[in-house]
């Protein structure tokens, strides 16, 4: 599985401003994830050079992906995904992590 079908398994889709941009970053913190450490220093100005946008639509962009899928009715994946129960939508460096270490999982599987 990769980020883009991951994020589509918990509700985001291509229509969303932001998706290609989580997709971007979620793999940048699979591949290194000291990456999600520098979130605001590295990868959001990464990422807003690679899709031409500002560092701060590239965050607002991640949150609505984030809000997207936690407010999918069915959490079961996203749970699976962060490892245990949430009671709270997870932040966006909580988000990158979760993801990226989930897909890593994955291949090793």
């Amino acid at each position: 599985m990769d980020a883009e079908q991951l994020l589509r398994r918990l509700g985001a889709t291509g229509k969303l401003k932001g998706f290609y941009q989580a997709v971007y970053m979620i793999e940048q913190v699979r591949d290194n994830p000291a990456a999600a450490a520098l979130i605001t220093k590295r990868l959001y100005p990464e990422t807003s050079k690679r899709f031409d946008a500002s560092p701060s639509t590239v965050e607002r962009n991640l949150r609505t992906i984030i809000r997207t899928c936690w407010n999918w009715p069915d959490h079961t994946l996203l749970e699976e995904v962060a490892g245990t129960h949430l009671y709270r939508q997870p932040t966006n460096r909580e988000f990158l992590d979760m993801t990226a270490a989930y897909l890593r999982r994955q291949s090793q599987a």
